[in-house]
């Protein structure tokens, strides 16, 4: 039996001048609307090319299949997510645990609405891509976050391996929120489930829960 060709799931070059960015960003726009509009069944390289206003040609310069357009997306959709956690966490040094996992659960959870259509879509609609090396690079520059900031309040969390709290922490987290973009929007709202996971985060670190006081910030924004 022959194998199955694998797919490029990669852009085919990176554009270097601002002409170049330029048309790729308008290819990535319109590939996100028409993936939103229209779902991934209808998803083809030559709807985005029109949309985007470009030739087929041009567009197969960049990318050169469908699936390549989606990895791109996801990477830039993961991307936005990261860079509005990074700006969150920046000033963080003075605050209390109980306010410092709020927070980055509050970022994390608002980050994950930046464009909630696409995220459905992406998460809902697109099949899996085979394997993508910005994945795991995403995964490490988090996970590198998330250690330093569990280091710098080491004094007040009980747990005995920091580097498992991390895995646990980061796991835990992207897989209730991830989820609760899809399925429980009305908490993302309410402040319910920043507060509640919250408090399961801080009780895991502690063996306490948060103060009242502390999460109804959550509940009040």
């Amino acid at each position: 039996m022959a194998k199955q060709k694998k797919l490029a799931v990669i852009p085919r070059k990176r554009p270097e001048q601002d002409r170049s960015r330029a048309t790729v960003d308008a290819i990535l726009s319109a590939a996100a609307h028409v993936l939103v509009r229209a779902g991934y069944a209808a998803f083809t390289t030559n709807r985005v090319a029109e949309k985007a206003g470009v030739s087929i040609g041009s567009l197969y310069q960049y990318f050169p299949n469908k699936e390549s357009l989606l990895g791109e997306l996801m990477k830039r959709h993961m991307n936005d997510i990261e860079k509005t956690l990074e700006v969150a966490l920046q000033n963080v040094d003075s605050a209390s645990i109980e306010d410092l996992i709020l927070t980055a659960v509050e970022q994390n959870i608002k980050s994950h609405q930046i464009d909630p259509e696409l995220h459905r879509v992406l998460s809902e609609e697109v099949p899996m891509l085979g394997h993508l090396d910005w994945k795991k690079e995403h995964s490490k520059r988090i996970d590198a976050r998330l250690r330093a900031l569990l280091l710098m309040k080491q004094r007040e969390i009980t747990v005995p391996d920091i580097d498992l709290a991390v895995y646990i922490i980061s796991r835990t987290t992207e897989a209730v929120v991830h989820n609760a973009v899809l399925q429980r929007s009305q908490d993302f709202a309410s402040g319910a489930l920043a507060r509640e996971l919250s408090r399961m985060l801080l009780g895991y670190l502690t063996g306490s829960a948060a103060p009242r006081k502390t999460l109804s910030r959550a509940a009040a924004e």
